[in-house]
């Protein structure tokens, strides 16, 4: 590895540590905090108006990168969901809920930094590990990701002791880590990073674009449906447990199982995309989020199957995300990169801001076991033609 690769690398790693915990320690108490200020059927908005947010700040933030870098670009992502925690925080203790619902959309640029971070990694990377550095990137997210959720309880303690309204404790720790993210990009990146053909047929439509790649087209379905399921079913996780009397500990121990499910096993769907195949790779994925939707059909009540469901999740979430993510920069033209990786980060975030919509009303009216079965269904025609591209391949 030369100097440079392992120095974007570090600095990219380094801040997805602190990113990840910003989003960790935020992501479900949101959840539990909008369904405390405006009831249960809220209870999903955090997620979806976060992911609406990252889908609306994600081409932005790409032609950030092509007019003035990486390091611009994730700095200001960051930056910008430092000033939604500080509206989250602000409208929790003022009791204006449309304030926090800002602060979930501004905190929505800070995720999509987060996406955008893996192709960062694949502008340093050679052919042939290209799905390695991706998903070493995605994988650093596990240590702040996981560790977020673990301080659920220490968090609402630090709230208390200064007086804060309950579930806002969290904003505080997450605009320390969003900044500490900032400083690191702001030293390492530097010379800044610019992928190579920036700019070249820009003047194309999307659509134009997208009818003469359709592997890229498939990358972006696949990633996109995947993160549906992911928010739909996680979204109303916490919300779920909380109302079947699980403890804000088991609370935090099944988001941070999701979690590090989401990026811990990261290198190694990058070594299966590299040796194997991106399709394949895409094809587990679906296999395991199938898996967690089965189990949650008939056990959503049982507080262990839960938690090994959203762990499952977060792998099948995992694999999907870097299969999809190799496959759509070994397929894009030089010129074209950074839009289809700016549309792809839209897709998926549209894509999951409607499973959070979809996933509010149908847990709390029907329950959880609908919402899994809905998945269940997504993800069988998925895979169906994940297998059928695959045999005409």
């Amino acid at each position: 590895m030369n100097a440079d690769r392992r120095r974007v690398l570090t600095a990219l790693m380094i801040a997805q540590v602190m990113a990840g915990l910003a989003h960790g320690v935020t992501y479900s108490m949101g959840a539990l905090l909008a369904a405390d200020m405006a009831g249960q059927a809220w209870g999903g908005a955090a997620s979806t108006v976060t992911t609406v947010g990252a889908g609306l700040w994600a081409v932005p933030l790409a032609r950030l990168v092509r007019h003035r870098g990486r390091r611009a670009s994730l700095s200001t992502g960051l930056v910008l969901g430092s000033l939604g925690a500080l509206s989250a925080l602000g409208g929790a203790n003022t009791g204006l809920f449309p304030l926090v619902l800002l602060g979930f959309l501004f905190l929505g640029a800070a995720v999509a930094m987060n996406l955008q971070a893996r192709f960062a990694a694949a502008d340093v990377a050679e052919e042939e590990t290209r799905g390695r550095d991706i998903s070493l990137v995605v994988w650093s997210t596990t240590v702040g990701a996981v560790a977020g959720p673990l301080l659920f309880d220490t968090t609402e303690r630090l709230g208390e002791s200064l007086g804060l309204a309950s579930f806002s404790g969290a904003y505080l720790v997450c605009i320390l880590a969003q900044w500490v993210a900032v400083a690191v990009l702001q030293v390492m990146l530097r010379p800044d990073l610019r992928p190579a053909g920036v700019g070249e047929g820009a003047s194309e439509s999307g659509r134009a674009r997208l009818r003469g790649h359709p592997v890229v087209g498939s990358a972006i379905f696949a990633v996109a449906l995947a993160h549906f399921t992911m928010i739909a079913i996680m979204s109303m996780t916490a919300v779920h447990l909380h109302g079947h009397g699980a403890s804000m500990v088991v609370v935090g121990l099944t988001v941070s199982a999701h979690v590090g499910g989401m990026y811990a096993l990261a290198p190694v769907w990058g070594v299966l995309a590299d040796k194997v195949g991106t399709r394949s790779t895409i094809l587990l994925g679906c296999a395991l989020t199938l898996a967690c939707a089965v189990l949650l059909v008939p056990f959503s009540g049982e507080q262990t199957v839960v938690m090994v469901a959203l762990l499952l999740l977060g792998l099948g979430w995992s694999a999907t995300l870097v299969g999809s993510s190799a496959m759509l920069t070994a397929a894009a033209p030089d010129g074209l990169r950074t839009a289809f990786q700016g549309r792809s980060d839209l897709t998926m975030n549209i894509a999951g801001a409607l499973g959070g919509v979809v996933a509010g009303p149908v847990v709390s009216t029907f329950g959880m076991p609908w919402m899994a079965g809905l998945v269940i269904v997504l993800v069988a025609v998925q895979m169906s033609g994940v297998a059928v591209m695959w045999r005409d391949r």
